[in-house]
């Protein structure tokens, strides 16, 4: 219920919990990361700053959870919160409205909560491709890892988990200031996320047909620290456009310039894309919500054959 749900009626960005998990962790770092300190020095900052931050509130929720009368209705409602950080189709719908109407204001707007990056200069390209990158991305941490670690170690896990993988969007690796500083959450995330996004890039190899079986295993050897670079890769060469690029980022009040790598330079990316983007993904979506639907059923009715 809480996949079904968060699927047709996710909770809008501003409102959901997290967010404030969000500017916690940034005002956090702005007092503890110094860039120009040693590598060791922000390497142990961050991780301090990381176990500060995940396992006060990890506690509280699980002691909360544990001491509960009814723990399937809390279980649900966390799960609800976690998945929902997912729920990005309909926020890339309206990006496609407000490109049709040539509102690029709005459409930078939308997109403001859902990335790391600024979004105040991005353009028609740069649009279309934060848009398609978040599509491609988010259901592996969202939605595949949350049926996974659901089925290991119960809403507990799946809260733990998703803390960590929010720190990763809050600290990105790939942006200098926190290179160091986000080195453990991004090489505890790597393993950990691993299985989820191998199993969400095969879904969507599965739909890219057999030509694009080899994405699966010929794949750039550097990410330079973005997150679901190969699910990136696969759904470039499915779309046949060109994502990545350089990026803005805001850091103490400064504006960066990150570079990163291009990936799959071809043709750039239109509003057509996008809508590609919203069909490959959901149909890769509904397949695992429908695979984990089915698993009871298929246990109830041979319990049932069973009894007879």
């Amino acid at each position: 219920m809480a996949l079904l749900i968060s699927r047709v009626a996710p909770i809008p960005r501003q409102m959901q919990p997290i967010v404030f998990f969000h500017l916690l962790a940034k005002q956090l770092s702005a007092k503890v990361n110094h860039p120009q300190r040693s590598h060791k020095q922000q390497f142990i900052a961050g991780l301090l700053a990381s176990i500060l931050l995940i396992f006060p509130l990890w506690f509280v929720v699980y002691f909360i959870l544990s001491l509960a009368a009814y723990p399937w209705f809390f279980d649900f409602v966390l799960l609800y919160f976690c998945i929902s950080d997912a729920g990005f189709k309909p926020v890339a719908s309206d990006v496609i409205n407000a490109l049709e109407d040539k509102d690029k204001p709005q459409a930078r707007k939308l997109l403001t909560p859902w990335l790391a990056q600024q979004t105040n200069q991005l353009s028609d390209i740069g649009i279309c491709k934060a848009t398609i990158e978040r599509l491609l991305i988010s259901p592996s941490y969202g939605t595949v890892a949350t049926i996974l670690f659901f089925a290991i170690g119960g809403a507990p896990l799946v809260l733990f988990l998703h803390l960590l993988k929010q720190l990763e969007h809050c600290w990105p690796n790939y942006a200098p200031q926190y290179r160091y500083f986000s080195a453990a959450i991004y090489a505890l995330n790597r393993m950990i996320f691993a299985l989820p996004c191998a199993l969400w890039n095969i879904t969507l190899v599965l739909q890219g047909g057999v030509k694009n079986l080899s994405t699966l295993f010929k794949q750039p050897k550097h990410s330079l620290g973005v997150y679901g670079y190969s699910s990136l890769f696969i759904g470039s060469k499915i779309l046949e456009v060109e994502l990545g690029g350089p990026q803005k980022m805001n850091f103490s009040g400064t504006e960066q310039r990150i570079d990163i790598n291009k990936i799959n330079q071809s043709r750039m990316p239109v509003i057509k894309d996008i809508e590609n983007a919203i069909s490959l993904t959901s149909w890769a979506v509904t397949f695992w919500i429908s695979f984990t639907i089915a698993i009871p059923i298929i246990w109830t009715t041979l319990r049932w054959f069973q009894s007879m």
